[in-house]
């Protein structure tokens, strides 16, 4: 048996902190457990096959699938006798939402076979491992995001609105177009608009203009811009139409309201 594991220093990361990870190539019949982990621990095989027992049942694991083990679940798994499996393990802990995929215990994913394989190589670093590792995990995470699977039409609505918010959330100081955002998500702009104002109760237009408005009205107050600032740093070039929309939003002017007037 070759077990090899990485020496982490607990960074003691936010949202994805890795504290574990290694290999091994199994002799036949070698098992673990039972047993259960504080973290998320991911095993994912690359070659051989085992049998993965969790509480609600035992699983056949081969290459290019990965078993799930959850914080405080006891588990049990075993190398075939015949074709023992090697393969590549991540623990970490989370402190997000994880992707529902990792629900399954068992999880086939070949295209997660060059994220693992980056673990054996960074043993030949000496510094910056925990950081190259949760990069790592993210991009694991990214690509369960996004395979194919059931979808709800009402989630996937969503996820259109919640794409468009985003974008103007961190786009609105430029000149967002709300016919381009449309053809970003694929969607027709007047399929798009009803979409929208179903989910926030306002057209894309008029959720981008109370957004640019807001974030003008923290920088009046909070950062004490001047109204020409205000207007340039949320996407207004003339402080004029500028003015008019700000009063047609708050009922006073830039200027009223930068001085605490109601």
């Amino acid at each position: 048996m070759s077990t090899h594991s990485l020496l982490l220093n607990n960074q003691e990361f936010q949202e994805i902190n890795p504290i574990q990870a290694g290999w091994e190539r199994c002799q036949p019949g070698h098992f673990f457990g039972p047993a259960l982990r504080p973290f998320v621990l991911l095993h994912y095989v690359v070659s051989g096959q085992g049998i993965f027992q969790t509480e609600g049942g035992s699983f056949p694991v081969g290459p290019g699938q990965i078993f799930v083990i959850h914080p405080g679940e006891t588990t049990f798994y075993q190398a075939s006798q015949e074709n023992p499996w090697h393969y590549i393990w991540i623990g970490f802990e989370a402190g997000l939402s994880l992707p529902k995929a990792l629900r399954s215990p068992v999880i086939t994913l070949p295209q997660a076979g060059q994220i693992f394989s980056a673990v054996p190589e960074l043993s030949h670093r000496q510094s910056g491992r925990e950081a190259s590792l949760c990069g790592k995990i993210w991009e694991l995470l990214s690509l369960l995001e996004q395979e194919p699977g059931e979808v709800p039409v009402q989630k996937e609505k969503q996820v259109y609105v919640n794409k468009a918010k985003t974008f103007m959330e961190t786009e609105y100081m430029r000149g967002v177009s709300i016919t381009a955002l449309a053809g970003k998500l694929n969607l027709d702009r007047s399929y798009f608009s009803k979409l929208f104002k179903e989910s926030t109760g306002k057209s894309p237009q008029q959720y981008l203009t109370d957004l640019r408005l807001e974030k003008a009205a923290e920088l009046l107050r909070k950062y004490e811009k001047t109204p020409g600032e205000a207007a340039a740093a949320v996407g207004y070039p003339d402080v004029f139409s500028f003015s008019r929309m700000f009063k047609r939003r708050f009922g006073i002017s830039p200027r009223e309201y930068q001085k605490g007037k109601p």
